[in-house]
């Protein structure tokens, strides 16, 4: 059976896919709460892995542990977070507030860090593998009429290997429009020669034979080195780009074609990203666990941002909050981030459907 086009197996391994993204930014998430908490003697009541019912849980050293049903999430629950527990001599209200504000800050530090390490280990691991590797296939084109498509990797030109990108376009123009033999290795892992009529684009800055596609760079150790750098610059874009969708810069809104993208919107490029490579996919995954990160520090109810105003704010005013409205406003607030999650998801399937999602 296909899905559009695609092998059963392409569906499942696209599928496993955004599983395994969700796993990897919620896991270390919550693990970085979870190691902070354990570290200063904060009882940790649970941490599962997933959400829905328990498939498997045991009891370590007072915490549960749990593997639940639907693996699109996950979460810590920390003693002292719940009533009848704001006052336990363990629990999280009790300890100094550098505690606790490094405790919450764990969570999103682990995003970052886990993003350094997805890249640089992307990028080491595929050094050598990216001199004919497609980054995109123009609409129209020979390549597009031969059936080439992103992630596909062009092994050799009239049975030389590729070496370096450039060796595709050198040997393109060597045939001065006569036909070339390509050996692809496409994303399924099939291996095929195909046969393909170049042809002349007169463009001012790049004229030569061509047969319209887009090869990704060669990476270098410099550059994998460079990634553990990723999630600070990654941060500030997203700050930016935060910053445009506030102050209406971004056609559309909020809303729009070009807004904000939830976990529908969030699958559908991960499914994509995977079909194209594995380097494509993991890029990705630094990408979102950046993002997820920042996010959790927007200072608003329900997310470790808003708790760690709180911290701040009772800090400050050197008295603690009624703990009892503090967990109405955050629940309040965890009501109105589902809502709005709802609606976004909504949003992502009106631009998928239409046509309108970013990238098409």
């Amino acid at each position: 059976m296909a899905i559009a086009g695609l092998s059963a197996l392409q569906v499942v391994v696209g599928a496993a896919a955004v599983v395994a993204m969700f796993l990897l930014l919620v896991v270390p998430h919550e693990g970085g709460h979870f190691g902070l908490a354990k570290l200063f003697g904060i009882r940790v009541d649970e941490f599962s892995v997933g959400m829905g019912p328990r498939l498997w849980s045991a009891t370590r050293s007072g915490t549960l542990y749990a593997v639940r049903a639907i693996p699109l999430g996950g979460y810590v629950r920390l003693r002292g977070m719940e009533p009848d527990h704001f006052d336990d001599p363990n629990g999280f209200h009790v300890k100094p507030a550098y505690q606790r504000l490094l405790v919450l800050l764990g969570g999103p530090a682990a995003n970052f860090i886990m993003a350094s390490l997805i890249l640089f280990t992307a990028v080491m691991l595929n050094l050598n593998d990216q001199a004919g590797k497609i980054a995109s296939v123009n609409p129209g084109s020979p390549a597009a009429a031969a059936g080439l498509r992103s992630g596909d990797v062009i092994v050799a030109v009239d049975g030389k290997q590729i070496r370096r990108p450039e060796d595709i376009r050198g040997a393109e123009n060597a045939k001065a429009g006569q036909p070339v033999s390509f050996t692809v290795r496409h994303t399924d892992g099939r291996v095929a020669t195909i046969t393909i009529q170049p042809f002349y684009d007169a463009s001012p800055n790049s004229a030569g034979y061509k047969i319209g596609i887009a090869t990704l760079p060669m990476h270098t150790p410099a550059e994998a080195v460079d990634s553990l750098r990723y999630p600070f610059l990654m941060a500030k874009a997203l700050v930016v780009g935060l910053y445009d969708l506030a102050t209406g810069q971004i056609p559309g809104g909020f809303f729009g074609p070009q807004g904000a993208t939830g976990v529908i919107g969030i699958s559908k490029v991960t499914y994509e990203a995977a079909e194209q490579g594995p380097l494509q996919y993991w890029e990705l995954v630094a990408a979102i666990s950046v993002a997820l990160g920042l996010a959790n520090l927007l200072p608003l109810p329900a997310l470790d941002g808003g708790r760690i105003l709180v911290v701040i704010a009772e800090t400050l005013r050197r008295a603690p909050f009624n703990r009892e409205k503090e967990l109405a406003v955050q629940r309040a607030g965890l009501v109105a981030m589902i809502a709005l999650i709802l609606v976004i998801a909504y949003f992502d399937v009106q631009r998928i459907a239409t046509g309108q999602f970013p990238g098409h």
